[in-house]
């Protein structure tokens, strides 16, 4: 499961790179069986993976477009004498999926920029709601990484935050919580209040 998640995103990329290389189309019927085989596999351990959890919108909107991106690339894949000829339902599953690539890329940027707005030149970090956890890379910032598997975050409660940023501030130190429906960082109020502490999840600097 954890290789087809890594995976799914670049088929329709690898699909389209192998035809270029000469790869024979495979026939329409074969194509629309592997596109429903994915779909109830993908639909299936995407309801799976959140039984326990419960879900959280990013979460399932996850799961989702990596099974779109995977069904409709076999789409893209089908033709008739030797040429591609995919359906605009094919065409369109594909736009879908580069779309929630892109606003999973561009989440990077946003979150780099607010933090640099809300610290102001302070220390800062941004980690996941975990002891010692700090983001140390580009891509953990994605939103389709930057996430909680829970189903969010409530007052007083052991649930997990989607991701923290603490700025250490001369007069206090303030924590935010990344809200990827809103795309953008939160104040945490009260935050020694919770269950799950938030402030040793990374150090400022």
């Amino acid at each position: 499961m954890y290789l087809v998640v890594w995976i799914a995103p670049a088929v329709p990329l690898i699909l389209a790179a192998m035809i270029l290389m000469g790869l024979r189309r495979i026939p329409a019927f074969l194509a629309h069986t592997l596109f429903g085989v994915t779909l109830l596999l993908g639909v299936f351990f995407t309801l799976t993976s959140g039984v326990l959890s419960l879900f959280s919108t990013t979460q399932l909107l996850h799961g989702l477009t990596l099974t779109i991106a995977l069904g409709f690339g076999f789409l893209i894949w089908s033709g008739k004498g030797g040429k591609v000829r995919p359906s605009r339902i094919a065409k369109l599953g594909i736009a879908v999926s580069v779309i929630a690539a892109l606003w999973s890329l561009l989440t990077v940027p946003m979150i780099l920029i607010q933090t640099s707005v809300i610290a102001d030149g302070s220390p800062n970090c941004i980690a996941k709601h975990a002891e010692n956890s700090p983001i140390e890379t580009l891509h953990q910032l994605r939103g389709f990484s930057f996430y909680t598997t829970e189903t969010g975050y409530k007052s007083t409660s052991e649930w997990h935050f989607h991701g923290l940023l603490i700025v250490d501030d001369p007069e206090e130190e303030r924590i935010y919580n990344w809200s990827p429906r809103r795309w953008r960082f939160d104040l945490v109020e009260r935050p020694d209040t919770l269950i799950k502490p938030v402030r040793n999840v990374c150090v400022p600097s």
